[in-house]
């Protein structure tokens, strides 16, 4: 089950991928508060009319934890807006991914639960990919910056509190909530810029379903799911993986190229990916290798019998 849902992350990082140029055609006509609170209406209404069965009985419970994630989702959406005011796109894509730095912290605060060594290495590995990956987008500590650094500390959260409520709340009514709670972050974010600027036949609207069917409504859903059933830690160090497909989308389709420098921090995304993912079983199967060859009688190593510590 936990690889499933570790597939599913990786699958939700390829659609992240294949938004950034759309989003940029986008808000070529829509403002960003606009785009926010389009995308989520848009998301909301599609999970409530494919999900009418599963929404007839609803407990208090599940509307309180997918409101409680859906808060984090508005916050996150709303200061990346913010942010998106004074910082380049690809700054606050940077910024953003370092979300995977903060989750074992606010994991640890949450939950008391430490990282096992795989899941810190791994997330070591992805935020110096991520430096090189992104080294032309700079940082510093401005308005802007720190608008989006709350966003990347938003988005932690969310990671966090989804892990923790969907064991006890189904993804669906959750991930309908959490919509509803964007979309009206958004309109709020409208109404107070003077209410809505783009005339409906100017809207890219083939861009703007599939932004809210597939990767907010689809997404969400799938990421309720997944999260519930994987670590927190791990599932940050597999977000990171999103600017590698959102390259690979923009070389296949739009002749981009890759870097010396970018094609490293991939690697060292994908490093980190991976001893995350194989440390766990790779512990587990030699700790078994070790009880057996204990209870077969075999020797004790060189080390053991001079007294010192062996191999543990």
């Amino acid at each position: 089950m936990t690889r499933r849902a570790d597939l599913a992350l990786l699958l939700i990082c390829v659609v992240w991928g294949t938004t950034f140029a759309l989003l940029r055609e986008a808000l070529r006509v829509l403002t960003p508060a606009e785009l926010v609170a389009y995308r989520f209406t848009l998301a909301a209404v599609f999970l409530i009319a494919v999900n009418v069965p599963r929404l007839r009985t609803l407990r208090w419970s599940w509307v309180r934890d997918g409101v409680w994630i859906g808060i984090w989702l508005a916050v996150g959406y709303l200061a990346q807006v913010m942010g998106l005011r004074t910082v380049s796109p690809s700054r606050s894509a940077f910024i953003t991914s370092m979300s995977i730095a903060i989750v074992p912290f606010i994991a640890f605060l949450a939950l008391r639960t430490r990282p096992v060594l795989g899941e810190s290495l791994g997330v070591l590995l992805a935020v110096a990919g991520l430096v090189l990956f992104s080294a032309d987008a700079g940082f510093s500590l401005h308005g802007g910056e720190i608008w989006t650094l709350a966003c990347a500390a938003a988005f932690a959260i969310q990671i966090v509190v989804t892990h923790v409520v969907g064991q006890r709340s189904p993804a669906v009514p959750l991930s309908v909530f959490q919509t509803l709670v964007g979309a009206a972050a958004g309109w709020m974010l409208v109404a107070a810029g003077g209410g809505p600027v783009t005339r409906a036949h100017d809207i890219p609207w083939a861009i703007l379903l599939y932004l809210s069917i597939v990767a907010t409504a689809g997404v969400i859903l799938l990421q309720t799911w997944a999260l519930a059933r994987t670590s927190s830690v791990k599932a940050g160090v597999l977000y990171a993986t999103e600017p590698i497909f959102a390259a690979i989308f923009a070389v296949s389709f739009f002749g981009d190229r890759m870097t010396p420098r970018e094609l490293i921090g991939a690697g060292l995304i994908l490093a980190g990916v991976v001893v995350s993912e194989l440390w766990r079983p790779w512990s587990a199967s030699r700790a078994r290798r070790l009880a057996r060859g204990s209870l077969s009688g075999a020797p004790a190593p060189e080390a053991d019998r001079r007294g010192a510590p062996g191999p543990g």
